[in-house]
């Protein structure tokens, strides 16, 4: 069994998180086809996290561009700001180097269809963290979905609220600033939606969008009495109209009280309709409308998982490290399983930028105060 060298550029928290899934292969997986091991990370503070970087027996950790790119590594997995990643990423691409990279995969929407031009045209192996992909309940959408068993789609609606901006003393940082982060919300936690919208429903034909800065000021640091301009949406609400039928809305904020974790979509069509509540991750509601009935669980045969999913991809319940870390696992697992096979990932930068489209065309219609935009034309 191969172990791939990982080469981490970003220790924060994702950077964290993504060091933790690697390290965890072998407990969460009883076979999985491929390990991995963090052999190097680049991070500004080198002096934080040293009892962290021993006990995930990460050798090497620097904040010189120089001496990372010196070190032996088979992977580069990207989880520094948003406006860093395009140019890690053409190092890499010199480097000739697979890229694992968190969402979006740019800040700007040009460098984004750069990147994938030059991953295809030099055969670099990509894959990107859409997590909510690897959800048994939206693989299990997704089975329902290709099987017809909704008929014609009428409408959807999805959210993804969550309250960890709403503290409006919470210190200004990367992510509340467009010149590093892009956008706020929608391009925090919306893109995760956008891109399960298309997995299930297919293409975009157009996209409509509002967005709001509920909190304009944020303190410099931690008691701060000077504040700093908040550049980027805390709340934003498209509505979708698919090309091949539907039309629903997507509302996503960083600033909804009381709401920890909420993550949802409903989809509503003519023969039946789902609810996939993806805070839970194994349920999922489905509604006959021929026996006028809602029914919980599971609601295909046994063998549904087989063309959308491989179920070894998500750590068995007493092997789980919960919802979000497992998310991450799968995912991880997924492209090193491709690049054990030799295989063309589902989720490389090609679909990363066909859901940054979306992201690009809702920020261009929320600017227009709402305009209609078609994101392929």
């Amino acid at each position: 069994m191969k172990t791939y060298k990982i080469g981490l550029i970003g220790f924060g928290f994702i950077g964290k998180v993504h060091a933790k899934c690697y390290s965890s292969l072998p407990y969460c997986y009883d076979k999985p086809i491929a390990n991995a091991q963090v052999v190097a990370v680049l991070r500004s503070h080198t002096n934080q996290d040293q009892d962290l970087l021993t006990s995930l027996n990460i050798p090497f950790c620097t904040n010189d561009e120089q001496d990372f790119w010196q070190q032996d590594f088979d992977v580069l997995d990207i989880c520094s700001p948003n406006a860093s990643h395009f140019s890690y990423a053409l190092k890499a691409i010199e480097k000739g180097v697979p890229i694992y990279c968190e969402k979006p995969i740019t800040r700007d929407i040009e460098d984004a269809r750069e990147l994938v031009n030059l991953v295809e045209q030099r055969h670099i192996p990509t894959h990107t963290a859409f997590t909510i992909r690897y959800t048994p309940v939206a693989h299990l959408a997704k089975e329902i979905m290709a099987a017809g068993m909704l008929g014609e789609i009428n409408h959807f609606r999805a959210q993804l609220f969550h309250s960890s901006y709403l503290n409006p003393n919470r210190p200004i940082s990367w992510r509340l600033q467009s010149a590093t982060a892009g956008g706020g919300a929608l391009t925090d936690l919306g893109i995760h939606h956008l891109d399960l919208i298309r997995y299930l429903m297919g293409e975009v034909d157009w996209i409509q969008c509002q967005t709001r800065t509920m909190i304009k000021n944020r303190p410099n640091g931690k008691g701060s009495p000077n504040l700093h301009e908040v550049d980027v949406d805390d709340w934003a609400l498209c509505t979708i109209e698919m090309k091949d039928g539907g039309i629903g809305s997507l509302e996503v904020s960083r600033v909804s009280g009381g709401a920890e974790d909420v993550s949802f979509l409903e989809i509503y069509g003519k023969k039946a309709s789902i609810r996939l509540d993806l805070s839970k991750r194994n349920q999922i509601e489905f509604f006959n409308a021929a026996k006028n009935k809602w029914e919980s669980g599971s609601v295909l045969p046994e063998d549904y998982s087989k063309r959308y999913y491989d179920p070894a991809l998500w750590p068995a319940g007493k092997q789980s490290l919960g919802p979000f870390m497992d998310a991450h696992s799968a995912a991880i697992l997924d492209f090193l399983t491709h690049l054990e096979n030799q295989q063309p990932s589902q989720v490389d930068f090609r679909t990363a930028l066909k859901a940054q489209e979306l992201l690009h065309a809702a920020y261009q219609s929320a600017a227009q105060q709402g305009k209609k935009v078609f994101p392929h034309e």
